[in-house]
């Protein structure tokens, strides 16, 4: 039986080429798209395997800054996934994009037609989302927050307990992202285990704070958990 170690809302903060999405078109608002796997596969030239995009990561970008913003979004995700079954998850956040930052809404989506409908409801909030419009493409840092249970693995080492590929390893101390950044960028390039993309995490418990050194892998090999833990230890 899985253990969860502790839970919470969490904060994921990372760095990503978005695009104009095809789906803009149709949907008469300025959808961004992600890759599911940006950072492996495109550093290391590996082929992708199509049967692992099951979904699509988007972002709606908010024209007017709102009050309480989190809260309204978060509120009424689960009060829309209450009255119908989704496949959709919606998730608070904020996003630098051509040079401005925006409070967005990022979307994690297997079937593209239950979108209007959940743009429709948000808005129905007085959430204003950005008309559709040409833009170049562009690498934006993103933060977003979603609620993670944490099943532990090892010492050190975590799994959210929702996603077997998503996994978080204890920082030795609190981090900046640039910190993080190049310290990932130099485990990487050192090592033969870099299929992976990489994200910091924040946790907000009731007396402290916890920073995450978050992977996402297809490919993960746990018994290289030892070396990725020692990396870490020496880099941050």
């Amino acid at each position: 039986m899985k253990k969860v170690e502790f839970e919470g809302f969490t904060c994921f903060t990372f760095d990503v080429k978005v695009s104009r999405s095809p789906l803009s078109e149709s949907i008469k608002r300025l959808v961004l798209e992600s890759s599911p796997f940006p950072d492996y596969y495109a550093r290391n030239s590996f082929p992708p395997n199509k049967n692992h995009f099951t979904d699509r990561h988007l972002y709606l970008l908010v024209k007017d800054p709102l009050i309480c913003y989190q809260d309204l979004v978060l509120r009424n995700a689960y009060l829309l996934r209450q009255k119908k079954t989704l496949s959709i998850k919606v998730f608070p956040g904020q996003i630098s994009f051509n040079k401005h930052l925006h409070q967005c809404i990022r979307i994690n989506i297997k079937d593209i037609k239950e979108l209007s409908m959940v743009i429709s409801e948000l808005e129905s909030l007085g959430i204003d989302f950005l008309k559709d419009k040409n833009v170049s493409d562009d690498h934006s840092h993103v933060v977003y927050k979603k609620y993670v249970e944490f099943e532990k693995l090892e010492e050190g080492v975590f799994r959210d307990y929702n996603n077997e590929n998503r996994y978080f390893f204890s920082a030795p101390n609190m981090l900046d992202f640039n910190q993080f950044t190049t310290a990932m960028d130099q485990i990487k390039r050192s090592c033969d285990y870099n299929m992976f993309d990489s994200f910091l995490s924040s946790l907000f418990l009731k007396e402290k704070v916890i920073d995450l050194i978050g992977i996402y892998s297809n490919h993960c090999d746990q018994s290289r958990f030892k070396d990725l833990k020692l990396e870490i230890s020496r880099r941050f």
